[in-house]
């Protein structure tokens, strides 16, 4: 009897362990699969959150971005600035010799009012160092419209220069207010090289350098002539920069660009607000019209400024204000005693000295009728050299 059981109990326990064994491999063989799993999925989500696409960054950006031209007079100067301590220092100088230069360069739209941010250093000459003022200055939209634009303020320290477009129906993107980039983040420069039209070029982060209180980013982004002036972003298509100038030997992107921090354009920005800029009316052309031109012309006593031409787009045109027109006061004071252009000079700086914003009835001789016309002055144009540093 006792052989009987030892002869079944043995091989029923053997059994029951090697099923208990199976049982338990099967188990752990599941869980080690789900585990393996959960690892794969969190490794692929951790690489799909690196954008294999930046278009939807570059079209977030590019219709902001826009392209500078400007006609200006080289001067000869034995006093040209030393640059060698501002970002401007290290700006690529090999250019030809030109009695006039059309420069070329980029720009960004930050705000809705036309504010445009671009670099200070294409609107020095390469061979002096000098700052000239340019004649005409244009900005093309990504449209196709090409506008007037008038300089507001230079920062020769940051290589930043801001510009003043009015124009209806404008595409902007305001600067980043955040620094938490980091050496290695993606980042893509917007502009427009060689004037082929804008395009985009993908690099990263490659230093970020603070000298003095400028704050320069380095990127081997290609940034090639004509770039200078244009949006550098990031993966998300926050405005991070404005690109500045490249270290090179041979004239073209070796990978060593840089751009200055958006940080500085809200310094760049905040100024001007703080400085009070002046009431913009939007003529940009007039000459004197004196009494005894009215008295031989029109058999009234009629003087001032005869508008030559106006700003596309301007307060003034918008207004309802023609060329022709002859401006002969404001806010019910006329002007008077207009013998030289001096003394035009000063009577229309009087509607300059009033606020940006403030609406001026300006009154003006029409087709033998004086007219009354409320005009609601745009921001001034200080003209301003200086450094927020």
């Amino acid at each position: 009897m006792k052989k009987t059981i030892n002869y079944i109990f043995w091989p029923a326990l053997a059994g029951l362990i090697f099923a208990l064994t199976v049982m338990f491999l099967s188990r752990f063989s599941e869980l080690y699969s789900g585990m393996t799993n959960a690892n794969a999925e969190s490794d692929q989500q951790e690489s799909l959150s690196i954008p294999l696409s930046f278009n939807s960054a570059i079209e977030k950006v590019m219709p902001a971005v826009v392209t500078i031209n400007l006609q200006q007079v080289l001067a000869d100067s034995d006093g040209s600035s030393n640059l060698d301590n501002s970002i401007s220092g290290i700006i690529n100088r090999q250019y030809g010799s030109f009695d006039e230069n059309n420069s070329l360069g980029s720009g960004v739209i930050i705000s809705e009012d036309g504010y445009v941010i671009t670099s200070y250093h294409i609107f020095f000459s390469p061979e002096t160092g000098v700052l000239n003022f340019p004649e005409t200055i244009t900005a093309t939209l990504d449209d196709g419209r090409t506008v007037n634009a008038r300089p507001l303020l230079y920062d020769e320290a940051s290589d930043l220069a801001l510009l003043k477009i009015d124009t209806p129906n404008i595409s902007y993107i305001e600067p980043s207010t955040t620094s938490n980039m980091q050496v290695g983040d993606f980042v893509v420069a917007i502009g427009n090289p060689r004037n082929i039209g804008l395009s985009a070029s993908l690099g990263i982060v490659s230093a970020i350098h603070r000298s003095d209180d400028s704050y320069l980013i380095q990127t081997d982004a290609a940034i090639n002539p004509g770039y200078s002036g244009g949006a550098l972003i990031d993966a998300q298509g926050n405005l991070i920069g404005i690109n500045s100038n490249i270290l090179s030997e041979s004239g073209g992107s070796e990978g060593l660009g840089f751009a200055t921090h958006s940080s500085m354009i809200s310094l760049l920005l905040n100024y001007y607000y703080q400085s009070g800029p002046g009431g913009y009316l939007g003529v940009n052309g007039s000459e004197l019209f004196t009494r005894n031109e009215g008295l031989l012309l029109y058999g009234q006593l009629v003087e001032g400024a005869k508008v030559s031409s106006l700003v596309e787009d301007g307060p003034a045109e918008q207004a309802g204000i023609e060329v022709g027109d002859i401006i002969t006061g404001f806010n019910q004071k006329k002007f008077g005693a207009l013998i030289t252009e001096d003394d035009l000079f000063e009577a229309i700086a009087g509607i300059s000295n009033l606020g940006a914003g403030e609406v001026v009835e300006i009154e003006v001789y029409r087709k033998r009728n004086f007219l009354r016309i409320p005009v609601t002055l745009g921001v001034g144009e200080p003209f301003i050299l200086f450094s927020v540093q």
